[in-house]
C-alpha cells in the first residue's frame, strides 16, 4: 500500500507529533526519502522517537523501512523515457542549459544535508587504512568509478577499478581480503551484481561504503556505509553532477586527511609523468 493511502487510514490515530513528521515526509517526499529519523524529526520539531512510532502506526516495522518504501516509491513506474519527457515538459522553451543549470544547482544545495563532512571524514579514514580500495560500479556509474579510482592512485593509494565481466568480477574477488574496502556507486536501482558482491564482502568482513541517491537500507547484513544524496527529482531525468560533487568532497577530504603523504604521491606522479614524455 502506498505511504499516502497508509496515512489516510491511520489519519484518525495521528497524534499532533506524528502529523508534524507527516507534513515533512508529504511536502518535500524526494528529499525526506533520503533523510534519517534524526533529521526528518528534527525538521518537524519533535523527538526523534516520533518518528519511529509513525513508522509502526503506519505498519512498517520501523522507520528504515518507511523511507525504504518512500523511495521505492519514487522509482516505481517510471521509466527512462518517462522521466525524460517529464523533465521536457517543464522546459517547454528553447532555454534547456538555463532550466537544466537551475535544477543541477538547487540539488547541489541539498548535499550538505544528505552528507555530513563527519560522514566523509570517517570514509576517508577507512580508505587511508585500507590494504586495497576496490571500485564498483555499473552503467553510467563506471564514469565515476573510473574517476576515483584514478584519483586515489595518483595519492598513491592501491586502488582497482573493477572490471565489467562477471567472470572478470569473480575472479579480481577471489583475493577479497578484510583488511580491503569496497567503495560501491549505484543509482536508482541496484545493479544485478551488486547482491553478490555484497554477499561476498559480508562473508570475508570488507567493509563496504556505497554512494547512492534511492537505494534502500537493506545491504544483505554487510558492514555498509551509506553515503545518499538525491540529485534532484526522482521521477524526472537525472544527471551525476550530485553523485560527482559527493566523490569530488571524498577526495579531497583524503587529501587533506593524508596531506603530506598524497602531497609527496603527487610529486612523484610529476616526475614519472616528465620521464616517460620524454
Amino acid at each position: 500500500m502506498p505511504l499516502r493511502d497508509r496515512i489516510d487510514e491511520h489519519r484518525g490515530r495521528l497524534s499532533p507529533a506524528d502529523r508534524s513528521v507527516v507534513d515533512v515526509l508529504l511536502s518535500h517526499p524526494t528529499e525526506a526519502a533520503f533523510l534519517p529519523a534524526e533529521q526528518v524529526a528534527e525538521r518537524a520539531g519533535v523527538h526523534v522517537a516520533a518518528a519511529t512510532r509513525l513508522a509502526k502506526k503506519l505498519g512498517y516495522t520501523g522507520y528504515p523501512q518507511l523511507r525504504s518504501a518512500l523511495q521505492s516509491e519514487l522509482l516505481d513506474g517510471v521509466d527512462a523515457a518517462a522521466r525524460v519527457r517529464r523533465r521536457l515538459d517543464r522546459s517547454p522553451d528553447d532555454d534547456l542549459v538555463s532550466a537544466l543549470v537551475d535544477d543541477e544547482t538547487a540539488a547541489l544545495r541539498g548535499v550538505p544535508r544528505a552528507v555530513a563532512q563527519e560522514d566523509l571524514d570517517a570514509v576517508a579514514a577507512r580508505v587511508l587504512a585500507a590494504r586495497r580500495v576496490l571500485v564498483y560500479a555499473r552503467g553510467n556509474a563506471t564514469v565515476l568509478s573510473a574517476l576515483l579510482a584514478r584519483r586515489l592512485r595518483r595519492f598513491g593509494l592501491p586502488a582497482v577499478d573493477l572490471p565489467g565481466s562477471d567472470r572478470d568480477l569473480a575472479e579480481e574477488l577471489v583475493s577479497l581480503h578484510r583488511d580491503d574496502l569496497v567503495v560501491a556507486l549505484a543509482f536508482r536501482r541496484p545493479p544485478r551484481t551488486l547482491g553478490p558482491l555484497l554477499a561476498t564482502a559480508h562473508e570475508v568482513g570488507t567493509p563496504v561504503v556505497l554512494v547512492t541517491d534511492v537505494l534502500g537500507d537493506d545491504h544483505g547484513g554487510v558492514t555498509t556505509t551509506v553515503l545518499a544524496a538525491p540529485r534532484g527529482n526522482g521521477r524526472e531525468f537525472q544527471s551525476l553532477t550530485v553523485p560527482m560533487a559527493v566523490v569530488n568532497a571524498l577526495v579531497l577530504t583524503i587529501a587533506r586527511a593524508a596531506a603530506g603523504r598524497t602531497t609527496t604521491a603527487l610529486e612523484r606522479l610529476e616526475e614519472l609523468l616528465e620521464r616517460f614524455d620524454t
